[in-house]
């Protein structure tokens, strides 16, 4: 926030600056302009002064003797924009209506824009005539192009510096924007690179100590809820047998099996039933229990929402690409056109993200290879890895919970990941399988159209 604001003040000094300069270079041209003008009138009135004292000139002839004839010489002695471009000369008779003025000076001098009045006085100081000069004022002319040259800098200047802000601090912010939604959906794998400039440095930071701490929870609730259904799992079958067993003495109870005549006692009988009872209950219990483990492992509602091929193409590219550089694994993806998968584009992300994860970890680290195409069943997603495949009597447990296979030597896992993969695939009315190769393993997502 301090860089940004004092990249702000330097551009208001330069403005402050700009401004400064235009207003003292307008009025340098304008008090120059304004002196040799003057000057040339000045010199002008003199000679017409010197005409009306020696000769009786008619205010046509005494313009064109001193103007007219000698304008390119007065161009050429002071300059082209410091000579008016007409003059009017108007005599005054001087009997009755004499004006005394200063010696050697001029009355009634004064100006307009593109006009200047000075009077014509002979010696003794008696006005005689008023000599009118026109200018097209050029002076204005830069004063207005100089403005104009300022107006343009200061825009280009704020256009810069807009798309400089735009470039290194709302771009930025929109991704970051996306942060917190995506990572509350687990949807993250890379973590936000830090910048040169570090405007948002600490957010970044902050933001990436959340992400490890979320995913640390993750892992550490995931094995709780495994380690839970593990127990759950081994306490129901424990608990499986004996109501079986159970149910099969009350049934021979029922029956009379265990009296030595082969009698039914009915009031064995009647209580026979009631023991039976009572093993279906647990037997529920058990079930129910079963039920809300594997419930409390995954939880998933999909929120359909219509989304462009590319935008899968998109999160994989800004997820994977630098994992797929580090490991030095040879990534290659096929896909041609971009149509419309009307879908849940997180849970994609999340069904990718595992088969991704699981390519990474459990191939050769040589190649992976993502497909996508359109057919006329639906669209389909496949991720292929090199590497040790799993034998055919294994394929049918691969999405089953807490299944790990033999594959996976020393690799960290829980044997949850591939089964919630397939379960939000059919919550997407689509699915998952997994096919095995020459040396290679492919894993296809299918969604319908």
């Amino acid at each position: 926030m301090k860089s940004y604001i004092s990249r702000l003040l330097i551009v208001i000094a330069l403005f402050v600056l700009l401004l400064a300069v235009m207003n003292y270079l307008g009025q340098k041209i304008t008090d120059k302009g304004r002196s040799e003008r003057n000057v040339v009138t000045d010199r002008i009135n003199a000679e017409f002064e010197a005409r009306l004292e020696n000769t009786a000139l008619s205010p046509e002839e005494l313009r064109e003797e001193v103007f007219s004839a000698r304008r390119a010489e007065w161009e050429e002695l002071y300059g082209k924009e410091a000579c008016p471009d007409d003059i009017r000369v108007v005599l005054i008779e001087a009997s009755g209506n004499e004006q005394k003025g200063n010696a050697g000076g001029s009355l009634l001098e004064y100006g307009e824009e593109g006009t200047k009045l000075r009077g014509i006085c002979l010696k003794d100081g008696t006005l005689v005539g008023i000599a009118e000069y026109r200018f097209d004022d050029p002076a204005y002319d830069r004063i207005r192009l100089l403005m104009n040259i300022g107006i343009i800098a200061a825009a280009i200047l704020t256009t810069a510096y807009g798309l400089w802000i735009y470039g290194k601090v709302i771009l930025p912010f929109n991704r970051l924007s996306d942060y917190p939604e995506r990572l509350s959906k687990g949807e993250m794998t890379e973590k936000l690179p830090e910048k040169k400039d570090h405007f948002f440095g600490r957010y970044i930071w902050g933001m990436n100590m959340l992400s490890d701490k979320l995913e640390n929870d993750r892992k550490t609730l995931r094995k709780l809820n495994v380690d839970h259904q593990k127990f759950v799992t081994t306490l129901v079958h424990g608990i499986k047998t004996p109501a079986v067993n159970i149910k099969l003495m009350a049934e021979a109870i029922a029956t009379g099996l265990y009296d030595p005549e082969g009698k039914i006692n009915e009031k064995d009988a009647e209580l026979a039933v009631k023991i039976e009872g009572k093993a279906d209950e647990i037997e529920r219990l058990v079930a129910a229990a079963v039920d809300e483990t594997n419930t409390a492992i995954f939880e998933y509602d999909p929120e359909a929402k219509a989304f462009y091929r590319d935008e899968i193409l998109k999160f994989i590219e800004e997820e994977y690409t630098n994992t797929f550089k580090v490991a030095r694994i040879s990534f290659n993806t096929v896909s041609e056109g971009n149509p419309m998968i009307a879908s849940d584009l997180s849970g994609v992300r999340r069904i990718l993200r595992q088969i991704l994860d699981n390519a990474i970890k459990y191939g050769d680290g040589k190649k992976v290879t993502l497909k996508m195409e359109k057919r006329e069943e639906g669209h389909f997603i496949s991720v292929s890895n090199s590497g040790e495949t799993l034998p055919d009597t294994e394929l049918p447990f691969v999405f089953n919970s807490l299944w790990r296979g033999s594959n996976s030597g020393k690799v960290n896992g829980s044997g949850v990941g591939l089964y919630e993969a397939r379960l939000i695939a059919r919550k997407l009315g689509g699915d998952l399988r997994m096919r095995t190769g020459d040396h290679e393993t492919e894993l296809i997502l299918f969604l319908p159209l």
